[in-house]
C-alpha cells in the first residue's frame, strides 16, 4: 500500500533551518519591493472611453458595433496617432527596421485595447506610462473613427453623386428630345392639346355650317397623321418629367451627404486623467517573489540535507 501523505519532513527541513528562510523571506520581500518600485518598473495608467455607434451604414450582416470596432481598429487611425503623439520615441524605438516596426504594432496591440461589450457598445482602453497621454490618446482614437468614417462616407457618397448626376444628365436628354419633337409638331400641325383639340374641330365642323370646312379639315388631317404621336409624347413627357423631379430630390439628398459633418460615436464614458496605476501590483510582486524564494531556497536545502544523507550512509 502506499504510504500516507504527510509534511513531517517539510516541517523538519523547516525547523532546522528556519533562520535561513527567514533571511531568505525577509530578502526577498525587501529585494522586490525595491525592484517592483517606479525606478525600476515604471507604473502604468489606464484611461477608457465607452461609446455607442451612431449614423453608421452596416455593409453585410455585421452590427453597427461590430462596424465602429473595424473603423477604430483601422491601421491608418494607428499610424495617425503614433505620429501625433511621437509614439515611436515614446517608446525608444527605430521604425527603420523591420523589427522596430513589429515591436510597435506589438506594443499598439498591448496597450490599445478595443472590444466590443455585451450591451453592443465599444469599449477602448489606453494604457501608458503617461497618464495625460493615456487619456489624450483616447481621444484622439476617437476623433480619427470620426474622420475615418466621415471620409468613407463621402466617398461612398461622392460616387452615388456622379451616378445620378449621369442619371440625371440622360433623362435631360430624353426630355429635350421629347420637346424638340413636340416643338415641331406645334409649329407645323398646331397641335397643342390632342384630346381638347379633338373634341373643338370636331364641333366646330358640325356647327359652322361649311364656312370654315377647308381650314377645319386640315386641322382633323393634322390630328389624324400626328395626334396619336403628340398624345403619345405628351404622356411620356410627363412620366419623364416625375421621374426628372424625383431624380433631382434624390441629387440633392446625395449633396447634403457629401456636405454634412456628422459624428458616428456617441460618449458613454468620457476618458479621463487616471490617478491610480494599474501595473506594477506591488503587494502582488512582493507575495510572488516572496513565495518562490522560499520554495527555491527549501528545494536547495532539501536537496542538499539528501546528499550528506546518502553521503553519511556511504
Amino acid at each position: 500500500m502506499d504510504e500516507p501523505l504527510n509534511f513531517n519532513r517539510t516541517f523538519s527541513v523547516a525547523g532546522r533551518h528556519w533562520r535561513l528562510f527567514l533571511a531568505v523571506g525577509a530578502g526577498a520581500v525587501v529585494l522586490s519591493a525595491i525592484f517592483s518600485g517606479p525606478r525600476f518598473l515604471k507604473p502604468r495608467y489606464r484611461s477608457q472611453a465607452v461609446v455607442y455607434p451612431v449614423n453608421i451604414s452596416t455593409y453585410s450582416i455585421e452590427s453597427t458595433t461590430d462596424q465602429l470596432v473595424q473603423l477604430m481598429a483601422s491601421n491608418s487611425i494607428r499610424d495617425s496617432v503614433v505620429h501625433k503623439f511621437g509614439l515611436v520615441k515614446h517608446y525608444g524605438l527605430d521604425t527603420s527596421t523591420a523589427e522596430g516596426r513589429s515591436i510597435l504594432q506589438y506594443l499598439w496591440q498591448e496597450r490599445v485595447s478595443i472590444e466590443k461589450t455585451r450591451f453592443e457598445s465599444v469599449d477602448l482602453e489606453v494604457t501608458d506610462e503617461d497618464p495625460v497621454l493615456a487619456r489624450d490618446m483616447v481621444l484622439e482614437v476617437l476623433h480619427q473613427t470620426n474622420l475615418l468614417a466621415r471620409s468613407i462616407q463621402r466617398h461612398n457618397s461622392g460616387e452615388l453623386l456622379q451616378v445620378v448626376n449621369m442619371d440625371l444628365a440622360r433623362t435631360r436628354q430624353k426630355l429635350d428630345s421629347l420637346e424638340k419633337r413636340m416643338d415641331q409638331l406645334r409649329t407645323q400641325d398646331g397641335l397643342l392639346d390632342y384630346e381638347i383639340q379633338t373634341k373643338e374641330v370636331t364641333r366646330g365642323y358640325f356647327a359652322d355650317g361649311g364656312a370654315r370646312q377647308n381650314e377645319i379639315a386640315g386641322r382633323l388631317k393634322a390630328l389624324e397623321d400626328h395626334g396619336g404621336e403628340f398624345l403619345r409624347l405628351s404622356i411620356l413627357n410627363e412620366q419623364i418629367l416625375e421621374e426628372y423631379a424625383k431624380k433631382l430630390a434624390q441629387q440633392r439628398q446625395v449633396q447634403l451627404d457629401l456636405n454634412k459633418e456628422l459624428t458616428y460615436s456617441n460618449l458613454v464614458v468620457q476618458p479621463e486623467v487616471p490617478d491610480k496605476k494599474i501595473f506594477p501590483v506591488r503587494w502582488l510582486v512582493v507575495l510572488i517573489s516572496t513565495v518562490a524564494a522560499l520554495l527555491l531556497c527549501y528545494v536547495l536545502v532539501f536537496l542538499r540535507d539528501q546528499r550528506r544523507t546518502g553521503a553519511q550512509r556511504g
